[in-house]
């Protein structure tokens, strides 16, 4: 079932054959994460790259008053890790945790490599899933810079509702720059 669902995400960026992309799963493996689990700690070299079949993963550090800043989600059919760790092969600067039990598929980043050699055209799936992924990371910065914390919320509620039911309060605030109170204060005047 997970590699279908990879599978089908692939089918969407390139022509790849059944038979190709029964080869491509192979450099995969699979896991699943229970609630709360870690997939990636900080100071650990960063060497698996991550692809949400079910769940909800997010990407995140401990300031330095020691709170947790969210800085990055992933739900089904996203990727998550610490990109610049994993391509420098690198020691990550982030953890990783299941936000809900998660199933994903994970790749080596040695893997990773044979993978792009193997079937170049995976290059261009790979550039897609990232400009995407940078798209998005450049919209948040546009609701943290040009929303008040108030509309920022509601902008974003309305665009992603799915997405505010299914996130912790405590782990949305920290992803929208609020502390846990705050929104809550925001939700209560919102129906007061």
């Amino acid at each position: 079932m997970a590699e279908s669902i990879l599978k089908n995400h692939i089918k969407n960026y390139t022509d790849l054959s059944e038979e190709e992309l029964t080869k491509v799963l192979s450099f995969f493996d699979c896991q699943s994460y229970k609630k709360k689990e870690t997939l990636l700690t900080t100071n650990k070299p960063c060497n698996k790259l991550f692809f949400v079949t079910k769940g909800c993963l997010q990407l995140y550090f401990i300031d330095d008053l020691g709170y947790k800043k969210t800085t990055q989600f992933a739900l089904e059919n996203w990727w998550l890790t610490d990109f610049l760790a994993f391509q420098n092969q690198k020691e990550s600067n982030f953890i990783i945790e299941a936000v809900e039990h998660s199933n994903v598929l994970s790749i080596s980043y040695a893997k990773y490599q044979e993978l792009l050699n193997t079937f170049p055209s995976l290059n261009i799936y790979f550039r897609n899933i990232y400009e995407t992924a940078y798209g998005a990371s450049l919209m948040r910065l546009k609701y943290i810079n040009s929303y008040s914390k108030e509309e920022m919320y509601f902008r974003f509620q309305e665009e992603f509702p799915e997405f505010v039911q299914r996130v912790p309060q405590y782990s949305l605030a920290s992803f929208l720059g609020l502390t846990p109170e705050y929104l809550s204060e925001i939700k209560k005047n919102r129906f007061s």
